[in-house]
């Protein structure tokens, strides 16, 4: 029978990417490209992800957002491919391979303007960001996130959203025993309990908190 849950999942799955309308053309290209030269591909968001990145910041009408973690650029061009002429995308990464990658996929798809690729340590870099941020996506380093989610709170207008991509870690959560998934884990603890937010933990791909500043 559990066999058959997890066939199922994947089924169902499948069966939500076909009925689900393509974003940009040109992400298929870059999920190609990032599957064929790059180390641990699958750090990158699907196409499910992806189209809830690109809904969200429509919904939410944000002006402002930060991005912790570009890897090769599949949710930076999903999310600006929603956002209007005022509006702006600033992403940060550490790798700065992985973010010339983004930054020459952005180029093709004529979305550059519209994003500020930072390289460099993204805790740093975001504690000297110097606006107020309607939406914060973090999907980097797992042991950092808490320091990523304190950050996001001061930066972040009343209302705004962060959402943490990962927050599941492949079910690893119900049981932490690795430092990454011991570290979500606490997370998800103290953002339930927190009182400066309210939340919901979304079972998409591999869990994505959703949190509005009160």
């Amino acid at each position: 029978m559990a066999e058959m849950n997890t066939l199922n999942i994947q089924h169902l799955e499948n069966y939500s990417k076909n009925h689900t309308k393509e974003i940009l053309p040109i992400l298929e290209e870059l999920s190609e490209y990032t599957n064929e030269n790059t180390y641990l591909p699958q750090m990158m968001v699907g196409k499910l992800e992806g189209k809830f990145l690109q809904l969200i910041c429509c919904l939410t009408g944000a002006k402002t957002i930060v991005e912790i973690g570009t890897f090769t650029g599949y949710s930076s061009l999903c999310i600006a491919s929603s956002l209007s002429a005022k509006s702006h995308l600033y992403t940060m990464d550490c790798n700065k391979k992985t973010s010339q990658i983004a930054y020459d996929f952005a180029q093709k798809a004529k979305l550059d303007s519209k994003i500020t690729f930072m390289v460099g340590k993204a805790s740093e870099m975001f504690e000297d960001f110097n606006k107020t941020v309607d939406l914060v996506f973090i999907d980097a380093d797992k042991t950092s996130y808490d320091t990523y989610y304190e950050i996001a709170l001061k930066k972040l207008k009343p209302g705004g959203f962060i959402l943490l991509d990962n927050m599941l870690w492949s079910g690893e959560v119900i049981d932490p025993k690795s430092e990454d998934a011991i570290a979500l884990d606490n997370l998800n603890k103290k953002i339930l309990k927190d009182e400066r937010v309210e939340n919901f933990l979304l079972p998409l791909r591999d869990g994505i908190q959703i949190v509005q500043k009160l």
